[in-house]
């Protein structure tokens, strides 16, 4: 009896690590089912992409400086007429990665005249200026944390090996960002610039409600 005691006793504190180990990654999981469910053409790149927008947002697109104001409007013009081409068949808006920082919001707000473009840039220019970006170092090992839960739930997802490499040389090259993968591009056209969540909440979903 005594000698069942200590065993529960010394599993005890695994089982708690357990636990909170499971707890930590719930939302991680939770975010990439929600992917592969409303885009199954996903790949590694593209869950990758999704945390990383996540963590990043916009500021790693925009320095700040008046040209760079300038250009990132004339982006966003140029992809609003490949936008009204595409019909884009996306959901207006939709949040980020596992923690919801920043939405993801689909141009057509801007092509079918529920959002104007100035507002819609104001939006967008505050989002990136005022996210301060987390270190390089910190996201390897976030991203090491998100993967090792990307492969525990879909380890036969396409191109897995490939891709992972791809993404490791980019992070050990000092680079994070990562396009789309040529599937995912090709199955849903996506279009849309990030807009951190509250000024979202606060700027742009008041005028998508009316």
């Amino acid at each position: 009896m005594r000698k069942t005691l200590l065993i529960l006793l010394s599993l005890l504190p695994l089982g708690v690590l357990h636990a909170q180990q499971d707890t930590a990654s719930a939302p991680i999981e939770a975010s990439v089912r929600q992917q592969l469910q409303h885009y199954p053409a996903s790949t590694l790149k593209d869950l990758y992409k999704n945390f990383f927008q996540d963590a990043f947002g916009p500021g790693h697109l925009f320095t700040g400086e008046a040209d760079a104001q300038t250009a990132a409007r004339r982006y966003v013009e140029e992809e609003c007429l490949q936008t009204q081409q595409d019909g884009n068949p996306g959901p207006l808006y939709e949040l980020t990665g596992s923690q919801g920082r920043f939405y993801r919001v689909n141009l057509s707000v801007i092509t079918t005249g529920r959002v104007p473009l100035d507002t819609f840039m104001q939006a967008f220019l505050q989002s990136a200026r005022q996210f301060t970006l987390p270190p390089l170092q910190q996201w390897v090992e976030e991203w090491k944390e998100i993967e090792a839960v990307i492969r525990r739930i879909c380890p036969q997802l396409p191109g897995l090996e490939e891709d992972s490499q791809a993404i490791q040389a980019l992070l050990q090259s000092g680079q994070y960002a990562s396009h789309h993968s040529t599937a995912y591009e090709a199955a849903y056209r996506p279009h849309y610039r990030l807009i951190e969540r509250t000024i979202f909440q606060e700027q742009l979903l008041p005028l998508l409600k009316k």
